[in-house]
């Protein structure tokens, strides 16, 4: 057998060996993801590389087939998308950077039968994208996003959780279209530091306690959102510890709203923060409309809080509530336009707070009337008022007011 016929026939067995062991590789690879398959043009990609990193892949999962999701995350790699079918009974942790995770037909992921910390645990990955599937039945959290965590969250439900539905611990989140309803403890919990743009619809409506809450020096910033936290047995949003809840001024942040009516307790509450909206080119266009009435005390709760709309682009609606708006232990308030507080108890309640200015603007007028009583204040409060429509007020002998008469 002469040279060239033998090195023929080693470079064909070579490529025989190697051909055996990519198609080796994948189907130990989608044995191992419990028996999940990947898509047709990327089954053949195998672990090819290519510029020394592996394509992105595209896996599915049918949980209603007995597919394990969980060891499909676990041979996750960067930049791979897992599509993911029926009902998952199980918890899973995300750990890979710039995964997507998406479901269809209405996946859901249940943590009936598998009690841990979260149903869906995201642990300091970057660039995560989730959409389009429900969590519910946790032990306690639904979604947890932890350890400097970044993504995006869009068309997600979390339902029937333990404690909260969604848990933002020193991470940063975008989310879109989020429904955080019917929950023992709250919609959601975003604290130490997190940051969190909410866009699109957010509901957080039916908790135990709080609808929203942001704590510990935590920023929600609503970007053109719809939010809805309502019939929460605590307050349906709440700012504490140094947060703040913002709306900018750029266009995509203009039309926002809250709807925060009928908790138990407040509307909105802003504890040692404060609650901002801006938009000096928007001047008098009350394009975000905040309403907090029929709750169960207060419509704003603003112990030690500050609101601030300094550009008349906000309304501030209270109606049906205790006590429209209080303020104590030094908040205040700076609204220039779009106050509208009728059939409260008190309107404005403010002792011991720190500045109260209410400005009412032509494109955008102001209100404090038809209340038991609109304005009661004391103990050291300042009152500065510019053209607001009220007709009952009550003072002490510390009050300092402007453009209103203390009897």
């Amino acid at each position: 057998m002469n040279k060239f016929r033998m090195a023929t026939i080693t470079y064909a067995l070579l490529g025989a060996v190697a051909m055996f062991l990519i198609s080796a590789s994948v189907f130990a690879e989608t044995a191992d993801a419990g028996a999940a398959s990947f898509d047709s043009e990327e089954r053949n990609v195998g672990d090819r590389k290519l510029h020394g990193k592996f394509f992105p892949r595209r896996l599915r999962v049918h949980c209603d087939r007995g597919e394990s999701l969980s060891r499909a995350l676990r041979r996750a790699r960067e930049h791979d998308t897992i599509r993911f079918y029926g009902t998952c009974y199980e918890s899973i942790v995300i750990k890979t950077d710039h995964l997507t995770l998406e479901g269809e037909n209405g996946a859901t992921i249940d943590g009936s039968q598998t009690p841990s910390e979260a149903v869906v645990l995201i642990d300091g990955a970057q660039g995560v994208k989730l959409h389009d599937f429900t969590v519910q039945n946790g032990s306690d959290q639904g979604i947890l996003a932890t350890h400097q965590s970044q993504g995006e969250l869009t068309g997600l439900v979390a339902r029937n959780n333990g404690t909260v539905g969604l848990s933002v611990d020193r991470s940063h989140l975008e989310i879109m279209d989020l429904a955080l309803d019917d929950n023992r403890t709250g919609g959601m919990d975003a604290y130490s530091g997190s940051t969190v743009v909410a866009k699109g619809s957010l509901t957080a409506n039916s908790n135990g306690g709080d609808g929203l809450a942001v704590n510990a020096k935590t920023y929600l910033e609503l970007r053109g959102a719809h939010v809805t936290a309502s019939q929460n047995g605590g307050s349906g949003v709440s700012i504490i510890n140094d947060s703040r809840l913002q709306i900018l001024s750029f266009p995509e942040a203009q039309g926002s709203s809250i709807s925060a009516d009928n908790n138990g307790f407040a509307g909105i509450g802003i504890l040692g923060s404060a609650l901002s909206v801006v938009g000096s080119q928007f001047f008098g266009s009350g394009a975000n409309v905040i309403s907090a009435s029929n709750n169960g005390v207060f419509g704003f709760f603003a112990p030690a809080g500050a609101i601030l709309s300094p550009h008349a682009t906000a309304k501030f609606i209270a109606a049906g509530n205790g006590v429209g708006l209080l303020l104590e232990d030094g908040g205040s308030v700076l609204i220039v336009g779009g106050i509208d507080m009728s059939q409260n108890g008190a309107g404005i309640s403010a002792h011991g707070a720190g500045t109260l200015t209410i400005v009412s603007v032509p494109p955008n007028p102001s209100r404090v009337n038809s209340n038991q009583i609109d304005l009661d204040l004391g103990f050291g409060t300042r009152l500065t008022n510019d053209g607001v429509d009220f007709t009952s007020i009550a003072c002490d002998d510390t009050v300092l007011t402007r453009g209103a008469a203390c009897p």
